[in-house]
């Protein structure tokens, strides 16, 4: 009964000291709270004191806060499970204050805020962030989630975090309120890279009840010891030749360690050996590779590209394209929502150099491009030579300069591309002294559980390097996500050890740690799957014959393919 009066007195109270007055609106103030650290790149709390100064009876309604570049939130939190439940939780926390209301007569009232990461809003935002407001005792979420989004580099703001709120409630309780002020820390947030002469703003921009016309109010974000920061990127190059054709798959990878806190590049420029990669000037004139609009959807791809930042608990994955013109050739990578971002990498056909400019300032602890080999390649290997040094040269965002270097052999350039032994039918293990399979079997296919099991040599006095195998029509790999990243478990060897594993047009590469004349294989259900036609044949006896395939590469780059059929169990 209390409890009822006790509203109906502050809903009438608050008609009459709210009532409307002409010229209703709010006027937003925004103060900063660094004493958390300016340190560039660093991960520090920010506070943030907003005050709205609403007349009449008016009280905000949508208001977006916009961060500058390279002022992010940490999304990996609680190891990136927040992104999945719109259900706020405490381990999802990111940030608390106060909140100052009017509503129960003259007096104003003082909330606890606290602000927790959750799933997206909507398809294409980074995170959502829920606000909880306790007053009077009780704890509820005000109004909907915020929404976090990536602001496109056209932005005149420039690329960066969004976090907006619509329709901010002015009832709570079935009371009507008005919100006065904020005083907020979000904790954990990661400082620009950059120190610019005159620092970059934090804005925050809010329309009323009453007036729908946006006001916006800023405070200056200082960051300090840009040039202290430390540079350490690696660079690594590899190149892949096809088999038929002068087409060459090239991969390059930048890493930098994620702690501590590193600068990060606005430019990259890698360098290729032009005796080694040369442009693929046919595939450009005749493959139909460059495209005048990636974001049309009919364009052909040349690649992809990874990028994996400890602010984003899964990596990122984007597609490579070609456009321009002959004298104006452009890679350009596209990354999809949430980071929607499309970078251009302008390549100097005289020099063999492609440069990305104007990189945001984010993070990244892997970033990898891969170039597709086949027929329409984007780079050709003559094999004269096959080995050379790539460099790359990055610029920080505050202008630090290096050059890191990758000495490289194009695989497959060497030797033959088969050899006599088990080339053909296949019907024979390896003849004594040469190159091939010695021995080939797999059992489990009825059960649903297929192991492979080989033997393999590299032939007399010759030593094996690597190797790949393909495996016969109904059987496949299949590789398990682990940590993020795809990985081939259940890949065993026995007189060998395994430096890396790779699938490439579904055939297994494996690379031995050091070379050796002799080396057992098996590889276990949990590297390989069967179709249900084959399953069934072998589970009622109806197995046609199964062939096993092996690409041998020796210390001296011979290569000799070997056949064999497999002993079936």
């Amino acid at each position: 009964m209390r409890r009822r009066v006790l509203i109906g007195l502050v809903v009438g109270l608050t008609a009459g000291v709210l009532a409307p007055v002409a010229s209703a609106s709010v006027t937003p103030a925004l103060t900063l709270n660094q004493s958390g650290g300016t340190r560039a790149a660093s991960t520090v709390p920010l506070g943030m004191n907003l005050s709205f100064s609403p007349s009449g009876s008016d009280s905000p309604k949508d208001l977006t806060i916009g961060l500058p570049p390279g002022l992010l939130a940490d999304a990996s939190v609680n190891g990136g499970a927040c992104l999945k439940s719109s259900t706020p939780s405490a381990a999802c926390q990111v940030g608390s204050g106060t909140v100052s209301a009017a509503g129960l007569g003259l007096l104003p009232v003082t909330g606890q805020v606290a602000f927790d990461l959750v799933a997206p809003p909507k398809p294409g935002d980074l995170a959502g962030l829920a606000l909880l407001v306790t007053l009077l005792g009780q704890t509820s979420q005000l109004g909907s989630p915020g929404e976090i989004a990536v602001r496109p580099a056209t932005d005149p703001a420039g690329f960066g975090l969004n976090i907006s709120f619509a329709n901010v409630p002015n009832t709570y309780d079935s009371l009507p309120i008005q919100v006065r002020s904020m005083s907020t820390t979000l904790s954990g947030v990661r400082m620009p890279a950059s120190c610019p002469a005159t620092p970059a703003n934090v804005t925050v921009t809010t329309d009323s009840y009453s007036d729908s016309t946006p006001h916006t109010a800023s405070a200056p974000l200082q960051v300090t010891g840009c040039s202290a920061l430390p540079f350490t990127p690696s660079f690594q190059v590899t190149a892949t030749k096809d088999a038929g054709d002068s087409g060459t798959q090239v991969i390059s990878d930048i890493t930098q360690p994620a702690s501590p806190a590193q600068a990060t590049p606005q430019s990259v420029s890698l360098a290729l050996p032009a005796a080694v990669l040369t442009p693929n000037a046919h595939a450009v004139l005749s493959g139909g590779l460059l495209c005048a609009n990636p974001a049309s959807g009919t364009c052909k791809t040349i690649g992809t590209a990874t990028a994996a930042s400890p602010l984003y608990p899964v990596p990122l994955t984007g597609t490579d394209y070609l456009t321009g013109t002959l004298a104006a050739l452009k890679i350009v990578i596209v990354f999809p929502p949430p980071f929607a971002l499309t970078l251009a990498g302008a390549v100097d056909v005289l020099h063999n150099t492609t440069t990305f400019t104007g990189l945001p300032d984010i993070p990244l602890s892997d970033l990898k491009v891969t170039l597709a080999g086949g027929a329409n390649a984007a780079f050709a290997a003559f094999c004269s030579p096959a080995s050379g040094t790539a460099s790359s040269t990055l610029i920080s965002q505050s202008g630090m300069h290096t050059t890191v270097a990758s000495p490289f052999t194009v695989a497959g350039c060497s030797g033959s591309q088969s050899g006599a032994s088990g080339s053909g039918s296949g019907s024979k293990s390896s003849p004594a002294g040469r190159a091939g399979i010695i021995t080939a079997a797999v059992t489990g296919l009825a059960s649903g559980h297929p192991t492979l099991s080989f033997k393999l040599t590299a032939g007399k006095n010759a030593k094996l390097k690597s190797f790949s195998v393909k495996l016969p029509r109904g059987l496949s790999f299949v590789r398990h996500r682990i940590h993020g990243r795809l990985k081939l478990l259940g890949v065993a060897l026995k007189g060998a050890k395994v430096k890396s594993l790779s699938l490439k047009r579904g055939a297994l590469l494996v690379t031995l740690r050091a070379p050796v004349n002799t080396l057992s294989a098996k590889i276990g259900p949990r590297a390989l799957k069967e179709s249900a036609a084959l399953r069934s044949a072998a589970k009622h006896h109806r197995l046609k014959r199964l062939q096993l395939t092996v690409l041998l590469t020796n210390t001296a780059g011979k290569r000799t393919t070997s056949k064999l059929p497999l002993k079936t169990g």
